[in-house]
């Protein structure tokens, strides 16, 4: 028999027998759907989770800092109350040796505090960050309004994009929201900075001229008239909250912080609190930060929660994966118990062919043939059920992440990759044929005489 005779023959017997096939090839659509389904599912979540941990910032970026010592803010700088010799600084021999490493392609050093800034009634208290004008793109800070620091630069400021929607009249009590339209104007407006976080409260009746209401006594604190010349892009985490200044301008304001304070403690203005650095190849990102720790600092990045993320979504997906499996293993049984009894009903039937001159590989290939068929054909149809039913659970779930939780609008729950689809194909087909192995071993094994010889 050729190839052409036993495609034939299989179609013809599929067909004689449509009731059962259909049933068959179901079994085969709504397993094969399912894993696709499922395993559509564990992609949209780590897609997911990918585009939330990149909203935070830049995955190739690691922050280094001196340790989880308790510290306080002296002269632009951290200082560790602890008293061990083993502790290491962040200064500018730190600076040196990040360069050094392999893979690093930039490296800043960050000073900060806490400020508070007032804009007619409005204010905010927030962090400012001292940070070099030069490094702001080497550390991809994208503009959304005005420009990034320059040479020169003294009393400015640039915010960050969400820094808008902080501000409130603390008189009044009444926050704004993200939904509302600011009622300032950054890029314009007067903006008051000083370390003083009583700075345009109304006094309370009971609090002294000389304390504040917390009985602590008063510090006279500077103010300072600054101007803003930038407004990052909203939708980084790492930024959106933030306040950024020149460095060299940060550590004389808190230097001068200090000494209102009456705080005599002076430190090397040439230590950090925090240094970034930039690594050009997200996948060596790992290996940078392990070296930075060996050094004796503290490293963290993005990439610990992505890399932490995606071990959670790989056991999501095998369990997704696992469940979907279940119902093509079912449909497994089904393509096997159909050639079973295709066999007993078509026993006279093989009889026949192999008097007439029909091999035992023929036969086997019919059988292998037939269950190939039901599984590829059930593989196909799951296939466009599993499309089908991505872009019914995208539009249905997208409409309720935006409604309950804020998502974007090009969110997806439901991601089907093209090499899944292929996968999926073959995958049913290999099934089927595994399927109807057995069967057709018991085709092949089947006595011709007896066979002929049965009703």
């Amino acid at each position: 028999m050729n190839s052409l005779d036993l495609v034939s023959m299989g179609i013809r017997n599929l067909w004689r027998r449509k009731l059962r096939t259909f049933l068959t090839v179901l079994g085969v659509i709504i397993g094969t759907s399912s894993i696709i389904v499922m395993l559509s599912l564990g992609f949209g979540m780590r897609e997911a989770f990918n585009n939330q941990i990149k909203q935070m910032g830049s995955v190739n970026i690691i922050t280094v800092s001196q340790g989880y010592n308790e510290m306080y803010y002296d002269g632009g700088v951290s200082v560790s109350s602890s008293s061990s010799s083993t502790e290491k600084k962040l200064n500018e021999e730190s600076l040196a040796e990040f360069k050094n490493i392999p893979d690093v392609t930039a490296v800043t050093p960050i000073v900060e505090d806490q400020i508070k800034l007032v804009d007619g009634k409005y204010s905010t208290y927030m962090s400012l960050k001292g940070i070099e004008p030069s490094s702001m793109k080497e550390f991809d800070f994208k503009i959304g309004e005005g420009r990034l620091f320059q040479t020169g630069d003294q009393d400015v400021l640039i915010f960050g994009g969400g820094m808008k929607h902080t501000f409130y009249d603390e008189n009044s009590r009444r926050r704004r929201g993200p939904d509302k339209e600011p009622e300032i104007d950054l890029m314009n407006d007067k903006i008051i900075m000083t370390f003083d976080m009583n700075y345009g409260r109304k006094r309370n009746p009971n609090e002294s001229s000389l304390e504040n209401q917390d009985g602590e006594k008063k510090v006279n604190y500077k103010t300072y008239k600054v101007k803003t010349v930038g407004i990052l892009q909203e939708g980084s985490y790492d930024t959106d909250y933030n306040v950024y200044m020149p460095i060299e301008q940060v550590k004389k304001l808190i230097k001068e912080k200090n000494k209102a304070e009456g705080n005599k403690t002076q430190t090397n203005g040439n230590e950090y609190q925090t240094i970034l650095v930039k690594v050009e190849d997200i996948s060596k990102v790992q290996e940078v930060q392990q070296k930075i720790k060996d050094m004796g600092y503290e490293a963290w990045s993005l990439s610990d929660a992505l890399e932490s993320l995606n071990k959670t979504s790989v056991i999501i997906q095998a369990v997704l994966g696992g469940i979907g499996a279940v119902s093509l293993l079912v449909a497994a049984i089904g393509i096997a118990n159909t050639m079973i009894m295709s066999i007993y009903e078509r026993t006279k039937e093989i009889g026949v062919m192999k008097v007439i001159g029909a091999s035992l590989r023929d036969i086997k290939k019919l059988f292998l043939f037939e269950a190939g068929m039901i599984g590829l054909l059930g593989g196909a149809v799951g296939i466009v059920l599993s499309e089908v039913l991505s872009i019914i659970i995208n539009k249905v779930g997208i409409n309720f992440l935006q409604n309950n939780m804020g998502a974007s609008a090009d969110t997806r729950i439901s991601i089907i990759p093209i090499w899944l689809i292929f996968a999926a194909m073959g995958f049913s087909a290999l099934v089927g044929l595994m399927s109807g192995y057995y069967p057709a071993k018991k085709a092949m094994n089947l006595s011709a005489l007896e066979a002929i010889r049965t009703e």
